[in-house]
């Protein structure tokens, strides 16, 4: 599912940490991956360079809150928030911008997805030779993730196995949310009750979550300051 294979080569020679190796020495604890290095991106869905994109945003009361809800997330490391909103509003690219910050938190376990790409790449394991197992191992790979977050929600038509799967990954995270064991980001331009059945809209509107619905003007016109 990972996109920027290409990129992710090791730090170069002026990282203060591993002066180019990607590799950091832990003493009696062998090797680490340099913190730098941009390979501890591989099949998270964002890149480094995605911490950089809020800051040339306007900056708005709506983006403010998007980042004090996902701010909270990362900083306790679990939880779950559902922000709802319009078209361009930077739900998205701040989304992302915390993914790479988490890559940085936790170690491994760190994904964004749209719900359409998460929906297919599950699809596809019943291509593989031994299908449900597959299906498994991926489907846990993301019901018990560090971060998660999960974009476009409602997007696409939902078909059953569509609805199955995100209704089965959504309880889980809300599982993993109430015993501080994870952390979910879900967006969507639509409201819970819009996407899913009303037993998952239960769990996500609990008030121990974080719901935002943000209905405000695109800043995707003038947004570069």
């Amino acid at each position: 599912m990972n996109n920027y294979r290409n990129e992710l080569k090791p730090c170069d020679e002026s990282c203060p940490l591993c002066g180019g190796t990607g590799f950091i020495d832990c003493g009696d604890e062998g090797f680490a991956l340099c913190p730098n290095d941009p390979r501890r991106f591989r099949d998270t869905g964002v890149r480094e360079s995605d911490l950089d994109v809020p800051k040339k945003l306007k900056p708005t009361a709506t983006l403010k809150n998007i980042d004090k809800a996902l701010k909270g997330l990362l900083d306790t490391r679990s939880g779950m928030a559902y922000i709802a909103g319009s078209y361009g509003i930077g739900k998205t690219v701040t989304a992302k911008a915390y993914t790479a910050k988490a890559v940085r938190v936790f170690e491994g376990g760190v994904y964004y997805r749209r719900a359409s790409e998460l929906v297919n790449w599950l699809r596809k394991s019943y291509d593989t030779e031994h299908g449900q197992v597959e299906y498994q191992r991926r489907l846990d790979a993301i019901k018990n993730a560090n971060w998660l977050v999960i974009d476009e929600l409602g997007r696409d038509r939902m078909t059953d196995f569509a609805r199955e799967s995100l209704n089965e990954i959504v309880d889980a995270r809300y599982m993993g949310a109430i015993q501080e064991l994870n952390a979910t980001v879900l967006l969507s331009n639509f409201t819970p009750e819009q996407v899913f059945e009303p037993y998952v809209v239960d769990r996500i509107m609990d008030e121990k979550n974080t719901y935002l619905n943000l209905r405000t003007v695109s800043l995707r016109t003038n947004t570069l300051r």
